[in-house]
């Protein structure tokens, strides 16, 4: 299972797990979205692809935590836009309803690439083998290592839905923002390396706090390696590791913990 389809089948659930009223239906207008496409092919294409999942030139547009955000909260690019304005390598001028256009192709880009399109009810999470899933998590999984079904994960099959207990193990820091602190290495073309708290990271920039409490920060210009650190680096190793059967055993195991 590949790595783009885990974060798909991640980000869905995420969405499906969250409430209505948090997470709005991303309801596209094809006209807008059409006029979206032609502004994206011709000022976003080269350095984002024509999928806008990224090239080496420009990040996955898909995977923005912007773009997301502009998404599943329906502003129209009214976050977008200002953002694009303070990229020192974009510098685009785009009007409020340009913006608006961009959006709504990138939503629906999106809105494409979701497993079984935006619905509001998942289907078939507990057709995995619990035992199955038991031997995963205390053998090759490795998750007995950091958790036990009679400590910290006692009652969890009770206190989250099926959905959003997948969601939990397969993206453990998704929706999470400043409740746990990120460390983060940046090397610069140069070779000078920075390191220190993360203030704040998205896909184009990303500022740190270094240990004598002086605030740096950097362009993520191709050249410039940035590496973050956090407590949720096993579970995204697992991304490369895990099987449609993997996840749907230890799903079906995890929700037994009652």
């Amino acid at each position: 299972m590949s790595k783009n389809l885990r974060f798909i089948l991640g980000f869905a659930l995420s969405m499906f797990a969250a409430a209505s009223a948090q997470f709005p239906k991303a309801v596209v207008d094809p006209a807008s979205a059409e006029r979206g496409a032609k502004l994206y092919g011709s000022n976003c294409a080269r350095c984002h692809g024509d999928d806008a999942r990224g090239t080496t030139a420009g990040p996955d547009m898909i995977r923005s935590e912007a773009v997301l955000r502009d998404r599943r909260e329906a502003l129209h690019g009214r976050d977008l836009g200002p953002l694009l304005r303070t990229i020192p390598q974009h510098n685009f001028k785009f009007s409020d309803k340009e913006n608006a256009d961009l959006s709504q192709f990138l939503t629906l880009s999106i809105n494409k690439i979701l497993r079984s399109g935006y619905n509001d009810q998942p289907t078939n999470l507990l057709s995995g083998d619990a035992k199955a899933g038991e031997a995963y998590f205390n053998g090759a999984g490795g998750c007995s290592r950091c958790h036990s079904p009679t400590g910290n994960l006692a009652g969890v099959g009770k206190k989250y839905t099926t959905a959003a207990l997948q969601q939990k193990f397969l993206f453990p820091g998704s929706g999470i923002r400043g409740a746990t602190k990120l460390l983060v290495t940046v090397k610069l073309h140069d070779g000078k390396t920075y390191s220190g708290d993360v203030v704040r990271i998205d896909d184009f920039n990303v500022t740190l706090r270094s240990s004598d409490g002086i605030s740096h920060s950097f362009s993520r210009t191709p050249g410039t390696v940035v590496t973050v650190v956090h407590p949720f680096a096993a579970h995204e190793a697992l991304l490369d590791q895990y099987t449609d059967a993997d996840i749907h055993n230890l799903t079906a195991y995890l929700d037994t913990l009652k």
